[in-house]
């Protein structure tokens, strides 16, 4: 007999059989090939969703996926150049299509996963890891003992370091830096590969999608989805955050990044450097500019020089004396002419500012090897990276 579809009041709050479903239910798209969110499924299959709202936070840290030198400014700034993994991608939208089934009045978007997602650890990136092309975090996220200290939650272990690898405090653990304690009621095997993993984007994702859904509202508005995003992190910064990066994914103000690739959202300029006092960061920008200055300076002062000492030398000298003039002149004239054009700075520079250093190559090669084929990302990506750095 067909499972009739309940509306939130009819739903039951027992989560153990919802969460048995969920993954049934990602079996049978995993089987008949899952393309679009457009796709029909059995209803047979169709999960459900508990009808109260879970109390206890997903994740208690604070934006561990976020560079604190960038900051939220920065985070937002470089959607688009630091990409979302085609693996991270896939596992969003696939939330969206399993929860859409299981809850048609949670509306949950997408992109509200996909901006928790990078709010918690960079769409699976944060600490050196990577995606691989199965959604794996590798080698494995895990967020700083829950011990209490430095404004850090304070949770002793709850898994005998099944998940965490820590048997004296609780971790937050995978892409969607869930605590051992919620995961144990939200943990999905969503991909169908026998296993309800954290540090598998798919898995993460789908359980992020029932954690929100859980309870009532509609989280296709600010208000239900603010609500929602809330009970994960009980953090106003968090929301604000996670609401802006969820709007700027929706209006399209991101990429697809290969998968592979380990990645971070940082901003090197001084100026930007939200670690710094304004104070600091201002001085920094005055430095930047003088920097510019000198460096164009420089180079104007070097070549008109040389050209002007080379011309002269040639025409008075003849063939050979304008060979030793040309060159003799040349070399001084653009000594001369770099240093007086120079001369606006005498400040050294600051390597901070004037390096292009791993992270920043890392952002600006995501970006170029976009734009190429596939198959060729991780060749150019390396190649790219290695240009800029050295």
């Amino acid at each position: 007999m067909r499972a009739r579809q309940l509306t939130r009041w009819q739903k039951a709050s027992a989560l153990v059989p919802m969460t048995l479903l969920v993954g049934a239910w990602g079996a049978a798209l995993t089987n008949s090939g899952l393309a679009t969110a457009g796709e029909s499924s059995s209803p047979d299959a169709v999960p459900d969703v508990p009808s109260s709202a879970f109390e206890q936070p997903a994740s208690v840290q604070e934006t561990p996926g976020i560079d604190p030198r960038a900051g939220a400014a920065g985070a937002l700034s470089t959607l688009s150049t630091n990409g979302i993994p085609s693996a991270a991608l896939y596992a969003y939208r696939r939330a969206e299509t399993l929860l859409s089934k299981a809850d048609q009045d949670c509306q949950l978007p997408w992109n509200l996963v996909a901006a928790i997602g990078r709010v918690e650890s960079n769409h699976g990136r944060s600490n050196g890891n990577a995606l691989s092309a199965d959604g794996l975090a590798e080698p494995g996220i895990y967020g700083e003992p829950l011990d209490g200290r430095n404004g850090r939650a304070r949770i002793t272990d709850s898994d005998s370091g099944k998940l965490d690898k820590d048997t004296v405090y609780d971790r937050a653990v995978g892409p969607m830096q869930f605590i051992p304690t919620t995961w144990s009621n939200v943990g999905v095997d969503s991909d169908n590969d026998g296993k309800k993993n954290p540090q598998d984007i798919d898995d993460a994702a789908t359980a992020a999608g029932i954690y929100l859904c859980a309870g009532s509202g509609d989280l296709s508005t600010d208000k239900g989805a603010r609500a929602a995003v809330k009970r994960y992190n009980h953090s106003d910064s968090y929301v604000d955050l996670v609401m802006q990066i969820s709007a700027a994914y929706a209006a399209g103000d991101f990429s697809q990044s290969p998968n592979g690739t380990s990645t971070a959202s940082v901003i090197t300029s001084q100026s930007f450097d939200q670690t710094l006092t304004p104070k600091q960061r201002d001085k920094a920008k005055q430095n930047e500019g003088k920097t510019s200055g000198g460096s164009t300076g420089g180079s104007t002062g070097g070549s008109t020089g040389g050209s002007t000492g080379g011309s002269t030398g040639g025409s008075t000298g003849g063939s050979t004396g304008g060979s030793t003039g040309g060159s003799t002149g040349g070399s001084t004239g653009g000594s001369t002419g770099g240093s007086t054009g120079g001369t606006t700075t005498t400040k050294p520079l600051d390597p901070i500012v004037d390096v292009v250093d791993l992270a920043t190559a890392r952002i600006r090669c995501t970006a170029t090897v976009s734009l190429n084929p596939l198959n060729t990302h991780k060749e150019r990506y390396d190649q790219c990276v290695y240009d800029l750095t050295h």
